[in-house]
């Protein structure tokens, strides 16, 4: 089962690819965090460029990031595939790809609880 999910990540990157070309201008990172009783994400932080931040609101590459990324947390964790909490989608001019983190592996949640 493992594997079937780890194939498909290399194809929901290889879609989203092939219908947002405009990846290949783009260069920067996505730290995800979901809670763990969440199926979807539950905090973001967006590494890029205010021209690249831009360019991924217009053409809907944003939305089109988060709802991969929501359906892959919840394909590991229903397949109870660790790490499936957190990670690191990172895009550098077209090529790209995901780092899972394991639990506390990035610093979102410090932000949260700052005061």
């Amino acid at each position: 089962m493992e594997h079937d999910v780890i194939l498909l990540e290399q194809q929901s990157l290889e879609a989203l690819r092939h219908n947002y070309p405009q990846l290949q201008q783009l260069e920067g990172s996505l730290t995800f965090v979901a809670e763990a009783e969440s199926t979807i994400l539950t905090a973001t932080a967006w590494h890029f460029s205010e021209q690249a931040n831009f360019l991924l609101k217009q053409s809907g590459l944003k939305t089109a990031i988060l709802d991969m990324l929501d359906s892959l947390v919840a394909q590991r964790k229903q397949q109870r595939i660790r790490p499936n909490r957190e990670g690191r989608l990172v895009i550098n001019a077209g090529k790209f790809g995901i780092e899972w983190l394991t639990e506390g592996g990035s610093s979102i949640l410090l932000y949260q609880h700052v005061g």
